[in-house]
Protein backbone atom coordinates (compact mmCIF):
# COMPACT_ATOMS: atom_id res chain seq x y z
CA UNK A 1 0.00 0.00 0.00
CA UNK A 2 2.74 2.46 0.98
CA UNK A 3 4.75 1.68 -2.16
CA UNK A 4 1.70 2.39 -4.35
CA UNK A 5 1.21 5.76 -2.68
CA UNK A 6 4.85 6.66 -3.37
CA UNK A 7 4.50 5.65 -7.03
CA UNK A 8 1.33 7.73 -7.42
CA UNK A 9 2.96 10.75 -5.78
CA UNK A 10 6.07 10.49 -7.95
CA UNK A 11 3.97 9.90 -11.06
CA UNK A 12 1.86 12.97 -10.38
CA UNK A 13 4.91 15.07 -9.70
CA UNK A 14 6.57 13.82 -12.88
CA UNK A 15 3.46 14.56 -14.94
CA UNK A 16 3.31 18.07 -13.50
CA UNK A 17 6.96 18.74 -14.35
CA UNK A 18 6.56 17.33 -17.87
CA UNK A 19 3.49 19.43 -18.62
CA UNK A 20 5.14 22.53 -17.18
CA UNK A 21 8.11 21.98 -19.49
CA UNK A 22 5.85 21.46 -22.53
CA UNK A 23 3.73 24.50 -21.63
CA UNK A 24 6.79 26.74 -21.48
CA UNK A 25 7.74 25.79 -25.05
CA UNK A 26 4.31 26.11 -26.67
CA UNK A 27 2.55 29.27 -27.71
CA UNK A 28 -0.94 27.86 -27.14
CA UNK A 29 -1.03 27.36 -23.38
CA UNK A 30 -4.65 26.14 -23.35
CA UNK A 31 -3.82 23.23 -25.65
CA UNK A 32 -1.41 21.77 -23.10
CA UNK A 33 -4.19 21.69 -20.52
CA UNK A 34 -6.26 19.47 -22.82
CA UNK A 35 -3.26 17.19 -23.37
CA UNK A 36 -2.73 16.97 -19.63
CA UNK A 37 -6.35 16.01 -18.98
CA UNK A 38 -6.48 13.51 -21.84
CA UNK A 39 -3.30 11.83 -20.63
CA UNK A 40 -4.51 11.70 -17.02
CA UNK A 41 -7.93 10.30 -17.92
CA UNK A 42 -6.35 7.72 -20.23
CA UNK A 43 -3.92 6.62 -17.51
CA UNK A 44 -6.68 6.28 -14.90
CA UNK A 45 -8.92 4.40 -17.36
CA UNK A 46 -6.08 2.01 -18.16
CA UNK A 47 -5.46 1.30 -14.48
CA UNK A 48 -9.16 0.66 -13.86
CA UNK A 49 -9.35 -1.67 -16.85
CA UNK A 50 -6.21 -3.55 -15.83
CA UNK A 51 -6.98 -3.91 -12.11
CA UNK A 52 -10.75 -3.83 -11.69
CA UNK A 53 -11.14 -7.60 -11.70
CA UNK A 54 -8.52 -7.89 -8.95
CA UNK A 55 -9.95 -5.09 -6.82
CA UNK A 56 -13.59 -6.12 -7.22
CA UNK A 57 -14.26 -8.22 -4.12
CA UNK A 58 -18.06 -7.91 -4.21
CA UNK A 59 -18.48 -11.68 -4.52
CA UNK A 60 -15.69 -12.65 -2.13
CA UNK A 61 -17.20 -14.15 1.02
CA UNK A 62 -14.35 -16.47 1.98
CA UNK A 63 -13.54 -14.86 5.34
CA UNK A 64 -17.25 -14.47 6.08
CA UNK A 65 -17.84 -18.18 5.42
CA UNK A 66 -14.75 -19.06 7.45
CA UNK A 67 -16.11 -17.26 10.51
CA UNK A 68 -19.67 -18.52 10.05
CA UNK A 69 -18.47 -22.11 9.81
CA UNK A 70 -16.51 -21.80 13.03
CA UNK A 71 -19.30 -20.11 14.96
CA UNK A 72 -21.93 -22.57 13.76
CA UNK A 73 -19.75 -25.53 14.81
CA UNK A 74 -19.64 -24.51 18.46
CA UNK A 75 -21.84 -26.03 21.18
CA UNK A 76 -24.37 -23.87 22.97
CA UNK A 77 -23.02 -21.34 25.49
CA UNK A 78 -19.38 -22.19 24.82
CA UNK A 79 -16.43 -19.90 25.50
CA UNK A 80 -14.08 -19.22 22.58
CA UNK A 81 -10.61 -17.94 23.40
CA UNK A 82 -9.62 -16.07 20.26
CA UNK A 83 -6.09 -15.54 19.04
CA UNK A 84 -4.91 -13.72 15.95
CA UNK A 85 -6.40 -11.17 13.57
CA UNK A 86 -8.27 -13.57 11.29
CA UNK A 87 -10.40 -15.47 13.82
CA UNK A 88 -10.48 -12.56 16.25
CA UNK A 89 -11.82 -9.91 13.89
CA UNK A 90 -14.00 -12.09 11.69
CA UNK A 91 -15.75 -13.94 14.51
CA UNK A 92 -16.22 -10.81 16.60
CA UNK A 93 -17.75 -8.93 13.65
CA UNK A 94 -20.35 -11.60 12.96
CA UNK A 95 -21.04 -12.10 16.66
CA UNK A 96 -21.38 -8.47 17.73
CA UNK A 97 -22.37 -6.65 14.53
CA UNK A 98 -24.59 -9.24 12.87
CA UNK A 99 -25.80 -10.92 16.04
CA UNK A 100 -24.68 -14.41 15.06
CA UNK A 101 -24.58 -16.95 17.90
CA UNK A 102 -25.36 -14.60 20.80
CA UNK A 103 -25.11 -17.55 23.20
CA UNK A 104 -21.34 -17.79 22.70
CA UNK A 105 -18.76 -15.82 24.68
CA UNK A 106 -15.80 -14.53 22.66
CA UNK A 107 -12.72 -13.66 24.69
CA UNK A 108 -9.57 -12.29 23.06
CA UNK A 109 -6.43 -13.86 24.50
CA UNK A 110 -4.08 -11.03 23.60
CA UNK A 111 -6.42 -8.29 24.81
CA UNK A 112 -6.81 -9.99 28.19
CA UNK A 113 -3.22 -8.97 28.85
CA UNK A 114 -4.21 -5.27 28.72
CA UNK A 115 -5.44 -3.56 31.86
CA UNK A 116 -8.41 -1.89 30.15
CA UNK A 117 -9.88 -4.96 28.45
CA UNK A 118 -11.63 -6.90 31.20
CA UNK A 119 -12.98 -3.91 33.16
CA UNK A 120 -14.69 -2.75 29.97
CA UNK A 121 -15.80 -6.06 28.45
CA UNK A 122 -16.33 -8.54 31.29
CA UNK A 123 -19.81 -7.14 32.00
CA UNK A 124 -20.82 -8.02 28.43
CA UNK A 125 -19.69 -11.64 28.83
CA UNK A 126 -22.44 -12.99 31.01
CA UNK A 127 -21.72 -16.37 32.49
CA UNK A 128 -17.95 -16.06 32.03
CA UNK A 129 -15.99 -15.66 35.25
CA UNK A 130 -12.64 -13.90 35.43
CA UNK A 131 -10.56 -14.57 38.57
CA UNK A 132 -8.81 -11.23 38.19
CA UNK A 133 -8.56 -8.13 36.05
CA UNK A 134 -5.64 -9.07 33.81
CA UNK A 135 -4.28 -12.27 32.28
CA UNK A 136 -0.70 -13.07 33.23
CA UNK A 137 1.10 -16.43 33.57
CA UNK A 138 2.20 -15.33 37.05
CA UNK A 139 -1.04 -15.11 39.01
CA UNK A 140 -0.52 -12.52 41.72
CA UNK A 141 -1.69 -9.21 43.16
CA UNK A 142 0.30 -6.21 41.97
CA UNK A 143 1.13 -3.19 44.16
CA UNK A 144 -1.47 -1.09 42.34
CA UNK A 145 -4.20 -3.56 43.29
CA UNK A 146 -4.38 -5.32 39.92
CA UNK A 147 -5.14 -9.02 40.33
CA UNK A 148 -3.66 -11.17 37.58
CA UNK A 149 -4.70 -14.70 36.69
CA UNK A 150 -3.39 -17.45 34.47
CA UNK A 151 -5.22 -19.77 32.11
CA UNK A 152 -5.36 -22.61 34.62
CA UNK A 153 -7.28 -20.38 37.04
CA UNK A 154 -9.56 -19.17 34.26
CA UNK A 155 -10.45 -22.74 33.29
CA UNK A 156 -11.07 -23.72 36.89
CA UNK A 157 -13.62 -20.97 37.54
CA UNK A 158 -15.32 -21.71 34.21
CA UNK A 159 -15.27 -25.50 34.42
CA UNK A 160 -19.04 -25.59 33.95
CA UNK A 161 -18.62 -24.27 30.39
CA UNK A 162 -17.05 -25.84 27.32
CA UNK A 163 -13.99 -23.83 26.30
CA UNK A 164 -12.41 -23.72 22.85
CA UNK A 165 -9.36 -21.95 21.43
CA UNK A 166 -9.25 -20.41 17.95
CA UNK A 167 -6.58 -20.55 16.71
CA UNK A 168 -3.98 -21.79 19.19
CA UNK A 169 -3.07 -20.70 22.72
CA UNK A 170 -0.65 -18.06 23.91
CA UNK A 171 2.69 -19.85 24.30
CA UNK A 172 3.60 -17.62 27.23
CA UNK A 173 1.12 -19.32 29.55
CA UNK A 174 1.57 -23.11 29.75
CA UNK A 175 -0.29 -23.46 33.07
CA UNK A 176 -3.30 -25.07 31.36
CA UNK A 177 -1.18 -28.14 30.62
CA UNK A 178 -1.30 -29.14 34.29
CA UNK A 179 -5.01 -29.88 34.15
CA UNK A 180 -6.13 -29.89 30.52
CA UNK A 181 -5.40 -31.24 27.06
CA UNK A 182 -6.22 -29.87 23.62
CA UNK A 183 -8.41 -32.00 21.37
CA UNK A 184 -8.98 -30.96 17.75
CA UNK A 185 -12.25 -29.31 16.81
CA UNK A 186 -11.96 -28.36 13.15
CA UNK A 187 -9.78 -25.26 12.84
CA UNK A 188 -10.01 -24.83 16.59
CA UNK A 189 -9.32 -27.00 19.61
CA UNK A 190 -11.24 -27.86 22.73
CA UNK A 191 -9.72 -27.64 26.18
CA UNK A 192 -10.56 -30.94 27.84
CA UNK A 193 -9.79 -32.09 31.37
CA UNK A 194 -6.89 -34.51 31.57
CA UNK A 195 -9.19 -36.85 33.47
CA UNK A 196 -11.32 -37.29 30.35
CA UNK A 197 -10.71 -40.45 28.34
CA UNK A 198 -10.22 -39.89 24.62
CA UNK A 199 -12.54 -42.09 22.57
CA UNK A 200 -11.16 -41.82 19.04
CA UNK A 201 -14.17 -43.27 17.26
CA UNK A 202 -16.58 -41.05 19.16
CA UNK A 203 -14.50 -37.90 18.61
CA UNK A 204 -14.10 -38.64 14.90
CA UNK A 205 -17.87 -38.95 14.55
CA UNK A 206 -18.42 -35.76 16.54
CA UNK A 207 -16.03 -33.63 14.47
CA UNK A 208 -16.18 -35.18 11.00
CA UNK A 209 -18.78 -32.80 9.53
CA UNK A 210 -18.28 -29.55 11.40
CA UNK A 211 -17.90 -27.34 8.33
CA UNK A 212 -19.41 -26.81 4.92
CA UNK A 213 -16.36 -25.53 3.04
CA UNK A 214 -16.39 -25.55 -0.75
CA UNK A 215 -13.54 -23.21 -1.72
CA UNK A 216 -10.95 -24.97 -3.93
CA UNK A 217 -7.47 -25.35 -2.48
CA UNK A 218 -5.04 -22.70 -3.71
CA UNK A 219 -7.79 -20.44 -5.04
CA UNK A 220 -6.63 -17.23 -3.37
CA UNK A 221 -3.53 -15.07 -3.52
CA UNK A 222 -1.07 -16.38 -0.94
CA UNK A 223 -0.66 -12.95 0.65
CA UNK A 224 -4.39 -12.54 1.33
CA UNK A 225 -6.47 -13.25 4.42
CA UNK A 226 -8.68 -15.41 2.21
CA UNK A 227 -5.73 -17.70 1.52
CA UNK A 228 -5.07 -18.08 5.25
CA UNK A 229 -8.72 -18.84 5.94
CA UNK A 230 -8.79 -21.36 3.10
CA UNK A 231 -5.60 -23.02 4.33
CA UNK A 232 -7.00 -23.35 7.85
CA UNK A 233 -10.21 -24.90 6.56
CA UNK A 234 -8.37 -27.37 4.36
CA UNK A 235 -5.98 -28.39 7.13
CA UNK A 236 -8.93 -28.90 9.47
CA UNK A 237 -9.92 -31.85 7.29
CA UNK A 238 -6.87 -33.84 8.40
CA UNK A 239 -6.23 -32.32 11.82
CA UNK A 240 -7.93 -35.23 13.54
CA UNK A 241 -5.83 -37.70 11.56
CA UNK A 242 -2.66 -35.89 12.62
CA UNK A 243 -3.79 -35.75 16.25
CA UNK A 244 -4.62 -39.46 16.40
CA UNK A 245 -1.36 -40.37 14.68
CA UNK A 246 0.53 -38.31 17.27
CA UNK A 247 -1.30 -40.16 20.05
CA UNK A 248 -0.35 -43.49 18.50
CA UNK A 249 3.32 -42.50 18.63
CA UNK A 250 3.17 -42.45 22.44
CA UNK A 251 5.53 -45.18 23.75
CA UNK A 252 3.40 -46.14 26.75
CA UNK A 253 0.47 -47.40 24.68
CA UNK A 254 -0.13 -51.10 24.20
CA UNK A 255 0.40 -52.59 20.71
CA UNK A 256 -3.33 -53.18 20.26
CA UNK A 257 -4.20 -49.57 21.08
CA UNK A 258 -1.42 -48.31 18.82
CA UNK A 259 -2.67 -50.47 15.99
CA UNK A 260 -6.21 -49.14 16.32
CA UNK A 261 -5.09 -45.51 16.45
CA UNK A 262 -2.81 -45.92 13.45
CA UNK A 263 -5.71 -47.51 11.59
CA UNK A 264 -7.99 -44.57 12.39
CA UNK A 265 -5.34 -42.10 11.27
CA UNK A 266 -4.68 -44.04 8.08
CA UNK A 267 -8.39 -44.21 7.25
CA UNK A 268 -8.89 -40.49 7.86
CA UNK A 269 -5.96 -39.52 5.65
CA UNK A 270 -7.02 -41.95 2.93
CA UNK A 271 -10.57 -40.65 2.99
CA UNK A 272 -9.45 -37.01 2.79
CA UNK A 273 -7.06 -37.63 -0.11
CA UNK A 274 -9.62 -39.77 -1.92
CA UNK A 275 -12.20 -36.99 -1.81
CA UNK A 276 -9.94 -34.16 -2.98
CA UNK A 277 -7.67 -34.39 -5.99
CA UNK A 278 -6.08 -31.00 -5.31
CA UNK A 279 -5.01 -30.61 -1.69
CA UNK A 280 -2.08 -29.40 0.47
CA UNK A 281 1.12 -31.20 -0.49
CA UNK A 282 1.87 -32.18 3.11
CA UNK A 283 -1.10 -34.54 2.95
CA UNK A 284 0.94 -36.75 0.61
CA UNK A 285 3.77 -37.04 3.11
CA UNK A 286 1.55 -37.55 6.14
CA UNK A 287 -0.53 -40.21 4.42
CA UNK A 288 2.59 -42.04 3.22
CA UNK A 289 3.94 -42.05 6.78
CA UNK A 290 0.59 -43.39 8.01
CA UNK A 291 0.91 -46.20 5.45
CA UNK A 292 4.42 -46.95 6.68
CA UNK A 293 3.23 -47.16 10.28
CA UNK A 294 0.45 -49.53 9.27
CA UNK A 295 3.04 -51.80 7.68
CA UNK A 296 4.85 -52.04 11.01
CA UNK A 297 1.84 -53.29 12.94
CA UNK A 298 1.54 -56.93 13.84
CA UNK A 299 -2.06 -57.23 12.69
CA UNK A 300 -2.51 -54.78 9.90
CA UNK A 301 -6.11 -54.48 8.73
CA UNK A 302 -5.11 -53.43 5.23
CA UNK A 303 -3.41 -55.39 2.44
CA UNK A 304 0.36 -54.71 2.71
CA UNK A 305 0.56 -54.43 -1.08
CA UNK A 306 -1.95 -51.57 -1.02
CA UNK A 307 0.01 -49.87 1.76
CA UNK A 308 3.30 -50.20 -0.11
CA UNK A 309 1.83 -48.87 -3.35
CA UNK A 310 0.24 -45.90 -1.60
CA UNK A 311 3.43 -45.14 0.34
CA UNK A 312 5.45 -45.15 -2.89
CA UNK A 313 2.87 -43.06 -4.74
CA UNK A 314 2.43 -40.37 -2.11
CA UNK A 315 6.04 -40.12 -0.95
CA UNK A 316 6.98 -39.66 -4.62
CA UNK A 317 4.24 -37.06 -5.17
CA UNK A 318 5.42 -35.13 -2.14
CA UNK A 319 9.09 -35.30 -3.11
CA UNK A 320 8.35 -33.99 -6.60
CA UNK A 321 6.43 -31.00 -5.23
CA UNK A 322 8.23 -30.14 -1.99
CA UNK A 323 11.71 -29.75 -3.40
CA UNK A 324 12.78 -27.46 -0.54
CA UNK A 325 12.16 -30.10 2.15
CA UNK A 326 15.40 -30.98 3.92
CA UNK A 327 14.36 -34.64 4.09
CA UNK A 328 13.93 -35.13 0.35
CA UNK A 329 16.94 -37.45 0.06
CA UNK A 330 15.66 -39.63 2.91
CA UNK A 331 12.20 -39.70 1.32
CA UNK A 332 13.58 -40.92 -2.00
CA UNK A 333 15.55 -43.59 -0.13
CA UNK A 334 12.32 -44.67 1.54
CA UNK A 335 10.63 -44.85 -1.88
CA UNK A 336 13.40 -47.13 -3.17
CA UNK A 337 13.11 -49.30 -0.07
CA UNK A 338 9.33 -49.63 -0.45
CA UNK A 339 9.73 -50.51 -4.13
CA UNK A 340 12.07 -53.32 -3.14
CA UNK A 341 9.65 -54.52 -0.47
CA UNK A 342 6.80 -54.42 -2.98
CA UNK A 343 8.73 -56.60 -5.42
CA UNK A 344 9.57 -59.09 -2.67
CA UNK A 345 5.93 -59.19 -1.58
CA UNK A 346 4.75 -59.85 -5.13
CA UNK A 347 7.27 -62.68 -5.51
CA UNK A 348 6.14 -64.15 -2.21
CA UNK A 349 2.50 -64.04 -3.30
CA UNK A 350 3.46 -65.64 -6.61
CA UNK A 351 5.26 -68.48 -4.86
CA UNK A 352 2.29 -69.09 -2.57
CA UNK A 353 0.00 -69.43 -5.56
Amino acid sequence: MQSNIVVCALGGHGLSLAMHSIRSKMANKDFTIYIEWIFTVALVAHQIHANYSVCDQSSNYAVDKFAKNILSSMPQNAIILLRGDLPGNSLRYLHYCEGLRPDLSLVDQEMMTYEWYLPKTAKHLSGVHFPGTKWNPMATKLPDGTVTFNLQHFLKVNENKETFVCIGLNEGDPTWKKTHSLWPWGCCEKLVSKNAIFNAEEWITLTSNLYNWTEPYGKFDLSSWEAIANEEMWESRVRMAFFIFDLAESPQLSPSVKNQLYLYSYQLYKNAIGKHENHPINWHKNYAIACERMLRQFKADVDPEVLLKDAIKHFSAYAHKATDDGQIEAIWQAVDYFKGELQRLKKLKGNVR
